[in-house]
């Protein structure tokens, strides 16, 4: 499978933690809007987004 880059974010600090801002792209394409739940999962190596329903 080709790789294809969607959007591009940056990150930010808030304490400790660091923050990203999900690209109006990615929240399109995964249908989630404010307050709802994303989670990231390692697959062979990778890292995927998925909203959790």
């Amino acid at each position: 499978m080709p790789v294809k880059l969607i959007a591009v974010t940056k990150t930010s600090s808030r304490g400790s933690s660091l923050r990203i801002t999900l690209p109006k792209e990615i929240a399109e394409k995964l249908n989630v809007s404010e307050s709802e739940h994303i989670g990231f999962y390692e697959v062979n190596g990778e890292i995927v987004v998925r909203k959790i329903e």
